[in-house]
């Protein structure tokens, strides 16, 4: 584990950790870029399912650059939090859970945008999805939902 007290040591971890207003800042910046983040993918999700048939799901395509500064956001101020205390946190059995959560829902969303903004049914116009990018999209609120949850945990677990 030597790198990780490396990195617990370096300015930027000693800055989050040790300044009065720094951890409490990046969490809250982590907090917006979530929103943006499984808000957009989340909206996404849920006309995929069904929700609001109207609405052309090609037209859900103008939420994905809302859903990458959100992933950019939590990115860095993520990477910054984890800095802070990167033995602890490494350690946390609930932050690899948020960890492998959070690699499922993007892997997840990734193959769905690429099913849904490509498959030539969505890119004629059709107002419903395949039987599988709907279990994509079932999937994806789950795993955001589950990382979402793992992640508020890692305060009150080991």
């Amino acid at each position: 584990m030597s790198f990780l007290e490396w990195l617990q040591n370096t300015p930027l971890a000693i800055f989050v950790a040790e300044t009065l207003w720094a951890y409490p800042l990046f969490e809250t910046i982590h907090t917006l870029g979530m929103a943006l983040l499984v808000g957009a993918l989340g909206l996404i999700d849920l006309r995929v399912l069904g929700y609001n048939p109207p609405l052309p799901i090609l037209g859900m395509r103008d939420l994905l650059p809302f859903a990458w500064l959100g992933f950019a956001v939590n990115l860095i101020s993520g990477a910054a939090l984890f800095t802070s205390d990167a033995v602890y946190f490494f350690s946390s059995y609930t932050f690899r859970i948020k960890m492998l959560l959070i690699v499922l829902a993007g892997v997840n969303a990734v193959l769905l945008g690429h099913r849904i903004f490509r498959e030539p049914a969505t890119a004629a116009g059709a107002s419903t999805a395949s039987a599988g990018a709907k279990w994509m999209a079932g999937s994806s609120l789950l795993f955001w939902v589950g990382a979402v949850i793992a992640g508020r945990l890692i305060a009150y677990t080991p």
